[in-house]
């Protein structure tokens, strides 16, 4: 008899009812299901925690803060299938090797493409954009209803591993385990038993082969407790209005990705003529949480009418096949052009590598995790790869670029509709040192008003 694979995840399906079928269809599809099996590493278990905690220089209980009260509105049962075996993968842009399914290094090439497009049809004024190598990391069906925290926190590794600025922040988070979901959830458990963040500690009380939602002051321990330099900014305006909180996240974005510069006018033609309205800095991405959620903020544009979009990568989007291999293609490209200028002078010897846009080569999303190290051949992208063709048959497959942009946009209105937010963000200064780390076993962060 035929398989009658899963269009998800590939698990047979024959032996399966029809009920049993359509069961397996709506878990993939988030259908509400209430039933509840006991829990192991990759069967279900209860969510019903989601950490973030808003400490300012006042001590303030996780208990108070949005995503704590999230968690509490938000008890869910899920039902986890044989099929959504867990693919606890991570991998980096200096890796020379495939990126797994979920992981599409190139987006903010394409992302500059498009806005480019943009401003030349007058409809963006300017934009700035993150360090380029940043790789956008979506959920599974495994995690995909408590990982975004998680994603959050590869798509952060994945570029600090990657930055040359800070080389020393590769062994400290490669070593002893590097980073992955499940690895994660050891690092935490691993600060709390040398005392870092008790409250977290008394409210979260087991963590490692869990499904419990974690939040941005969970990621700030597990940096902190590896010594990787990281700041938590509080934005809370429940008596000021959610337009006003919005307009104070924005604000702050904007600056923080904005390049710093001695004039923001040019002082001769020449000047005017080198300056660009898209901007690509050397910026890590950072981490926007609100209540229930989180994602990573990428840059931002400002369009026509003076309105700015804060660009970001959600976990909870999945690019398809035709975004993906034109991001592999960019991604491929610049790997290409940087080769030809950086010399070998890392003792690190991480080799940054070129990958295949083709998806046919990117390995099942269903096999077993592996880090892999391979020392094989770099695949190259075909020469027409990412290039725009010739006549009608090539041009009704270009993707528009520009329409792109709007699967990651940000808008005001949307984040107005929270009141309380809070952002992770690397200074990108030198390693934390032990004196340093016995002084960030309490979680603290910056209040904006």
């Amino acid at each position: 008899m035929q398989p009658m694979p899963c269009m998800y995840c590939q698990e047979d399906l024959i032996p399966l009812s029809i009920s049993q079928r359509q069961v397996h269809y709506d878990q993939h599809l988030n259908v509400g299901n209430e039933h509840v099996v006991e829990g192991s590493p990759t069967k279900p278990i209860v969510i019903d925690d989601n950490s973030l905690e808003t400490s300012p220089t006042k001590s303030k209980k996780r208990s108070d803060s949005a995503t704590a009260s999230s968690r509490k509105n938000g008890h869910k049962k899920i039902m986890m299938f044989p099929c959504q075996r867990e693919t606890d993968d991570f991998w980096y842009p200096a890796q020379a090797t495939t990126p797994p399914p979920s992981f599409t290094p190139g987006l903010i090439y394409v992302l500059k493409k498009g806005i480019a497009k943009g401003h030349t049809k007058g409809l963006i004024r300017k934009a700035a954009l993150c360090y380029g190598d940043a790789v956008h990391v979506s959920r599974e069906s495994w995690d995909a209803n408590w990982g975004c925290g998680y994603r959050n926190f590869l798509m952060a590794c994945a570029g600090l591993m990657s930055q040359t600025g800070q080389p020393l922040y590769f062994p400290l988070l490669d070593s002893p385990l590097p980073p992955s979901i499940r690895n994660l959830q050891q690092w935490i458990e691993s600060a709390w038993k040398e005392g870092y963040d008790p409250e977290g500690k008394q409210e979260l009380k087991k963590l490692i082969n869990t499904t419990k939602w974690i939040g941005t002051a969970d990621l700030w321990v597990a940096f902190t407790f590896r010594g990787i330099p990281a700041e938590l900014v509080d934005f809370n305006y429940e008596s000021k209005g959610q337009a006003k909180a919005s307009e104070l996240v924005i604000d702050w974005v904007v600056n923080y990705f904005t390049p710093n510069s001695p004039s923001s006018k040019p002082s001769n033609a020449f000047e005017s003529m080198k300056m660009t309205p898209i901007a690509m800095t050397d910026k890590m991405p950072l981490i926007l949480q609100h209540n229930g959620h989180s994602r990573t903020v990428v840059g931002y544009e400002i369009d026509k009418n003076g309105a700015t979009n804060l660009l970001v990568f959600d976990p909870s989007f999945r690019p398809d096949s035709t975004i993906r291999n034109a991001a592999l293609a960019e991604f491929a490209a610049s790997g290409q052009q940087a080769s030809s200028t950086l010399t070998a002078t890392s003792s690190l010897k991480r080799k940054r590598s070129v990958v295949s846009v083709q998806d046919e080569n990117v390995q099942d999303g269903n096999s077993s995790a592996k880090r892999t190290t391979s020392t094989s051949k770099p695949l190259t992208p075909p020469k027409d790869a990412g290039q725009k063709g010739k006549g009608k048959a090539r041009e009704g497959q270009e993707m528009d670029t520009f329409r792109l942009v709007k699967k990651f946009r940000l808008d005001p209105k949307s984040l107005s509709k929270k009141k309380q937010y809070q952002i992770l963000y690397f200074p990108m200064t030198a390693p934390l040192t032990d004196y340093e780390k016995g002084q960030k076993k309490q979680v603290r962060s910056t209040k904006i008003s």
